[in-house]
Formats: structure tokens, sequence, C-alpha cells
């Protein structure tokens, strides 16, 4: 069985990681956490001195860490420790101009030290009840080669496990479905407060919208469970969802592409995290909207 450093053991990764050692792989972590450490030691997991110890003995790293910023960060350690022939696996949603670069980063060190390390962009959708389960989808942008060489890695942590094409592409594909989310959610929301006000039954608006064209996943799903009901445990957190559409406006940006709806929404999301709803789930937008509805 291969060796797997594991970095990042919050909500999503200690999960993730906790699946990889009930598979049976030797999985090792260094973590601020002890609480996260201990839990993964319940299973196996062992620990090891740093990050750097991790990239010059384990057979795979595996990272899933808040944004840009802290992966470009692991790339110079993995980069100058990691040994010939080590796969990076990160998980991290990014942007997926930023995987490239560490892909061109790593191969051009490569030609420089004669050590290979691979590079596999793979974000996840499936939330925290995914990553428990083990039913994640994986969004996989690599070589081929290096993607069939990890089925058993990623097999572990999700369920639906997709090609998409080369490093980056599964980074864009992740933004894509997070910014039709974030809207959908939105819209979501503002129709429910409006359908209140009304006085139209929640049972009645779900009946209708769901066997109709404005029907989605999200009125389906995520409607009658967060916003009707008013329950906003943090699953997904809005403040990731924030930074998600973020990543969304940043890459269209780059390529003067044209997304008014996108900057609305972020709008929407920045407010609602400035009226104290961030570490909430992204669903509390609701929230946002109930208190604009009242005039407060």
């Amino acid at each position: 069985m291969k060796t797997i450093g594991f970095i990042g053991l919050g909500k999503m990764g200690l999960p993730m990681a906790m699946n990889l050692c009930r598979a049976g792989f030797t999985v090792y972590a260094h973590s601020g956490n002890p609480d996260s450490q201990a839990k993964l030691a319940a299973l196996g997991g062992q620990p090891i001195g740093s990050f750097a110890e991790m990239a010059s003995c384990c057979d795979v790293v595996i990272t899933i860490v808040p944004a840009d910023k802290e992966i470009l960060e692991l790339a110079g350690v993995i980069g100058e420790h990691g040994h010939d022939g080590l796969m990076w696996i990160d998980m991290t949603s990014a942007k997926g101009t930023t995987k490239k670069a560490i892909a061109g980063q790593l191969c051009r060190k490569a030609e420089e030290t004669g050590r290979r390390i691979s590079f596999m962009d793979a974000p996840v959708s499936g939330g925290v009840a995914g990553a428990e389960k083990g039913t994640l989808t994986i969004m996989v942008g690599s070589s081929r080669e290096d993607f069939d060489a990890q089925q058993d890695v990623l097999g572990a942590m999700g369920k639906n496990i997709i090609y998409t094409g080369d490093v980056g592409a599964g980074s864009n594909i992740k933004m894509l479905n997070q910014m039709l989310n974030a809207a959908n959610t939105a819209i979501a929301a503002e129709v429910l407060c409006i359908s209140r006000q009304l006085g139209v039954e929640d049972t009645v608006l779900s009946q209708v919208v769901n066997q109709s064209s404005g029907g989605s996943y999200v009125f389906e799903r995520n409607v009658p469970k967060f916003m009707m009901s008013g329950d906003h445990t943090p699953g997904f957190r809005l403040d990731l969802m924030k930074k998600d559409v973020g990543l969304f406006i940043d890459t269209a940006q780059e390529i003067d592409g044209f997304v008014p709806l996108a900057n609305m929404v972020y709008q929407e999301y920045k407010a609602s995290s400035h009226q104290g709803m961030g570490n909430l789930s992204y669903t509390a937008i609701h929230q946002w909207y109930e208190k604009n509805q009242k005039g407060e």
C-alpha cells in the first residue's frame, strides 16, 4: 500500500484522511490541531515532524488548505524536499491558473534537479457529509497516466471520480459549479422571502416549483432543509462560498470576461458575511434577505 502524507486536517480534510486510514493506507499527518491528530491516530494515522519530511518520504502527499496563498507556500516546501517520483494531489478549491503555475514550477524544478514530482489538481464537491461518507465527487486535472495510477487513493475518498483534462481543468470546473450553486442559492433565498410575504405556504411553493421550470437541485434539496427550516448549521461556510465566487470573478477578469451577475452575487455574500453570517452555512444568505425585507 502507498504511504500518504496529508496536509489540512480541517472539517473536510480530517474525514478524508480517516477514510484513507480505513482503506488500509499508512497516513502521516503534521497538524497544529491535537484533536484532529488524535482522531487520525485512533485509526492508525502516524505523526510526522514536518511537511518537508513528509514530502521526502511519502509516496503521495495530499493537500486541502484554505486558498491559493497556502498552496503556493507549500509548493516551495514540496518542490524543495519532494523525492523523485512523488505524487502531489492538491484538493483545494483554488484558481486553475494557480494550479497550472505550480505544475510549471515543479516541471522546471525537475529539469534543474532531476527529481520528477507529479502534480494532480483534484478539488472536491459533496461537503462535510460527503467527506465523512467517502462519497465525494472529485474533479481531476492531470495526465491520464497519473489519473489511472491514483484510482486507489482517490477511490478511498470519493465515489464519483471524473477526469476533466490537464492540470487546472479540475479547479476550473469546480469554480464554475460553485458559481452556479451560489447564484441559485441567492435567487432561491430572494424568492422564498417574497413568497412568504405574499402568504404562500412553503410546502405549496416547493410542490409547484419542483415540478416546474423554476426547479433546481438547490430548490429541491437546500431550500427545505436549510432556508425553510431556518437551520444554517455550517457544512460549507458562507465565507468559503464568497471566496469561490471571488475566484470566478478573478478568473473572468484574467480572460476579460463579462460577469455582471457574478459581481452582484458576490456583493450579496459579502454583505451577509459582514452581518455575521460568514461562519454559518452559505444558505444563511436567506437570513440576510429576510433582514432586508424587514427594512433592518
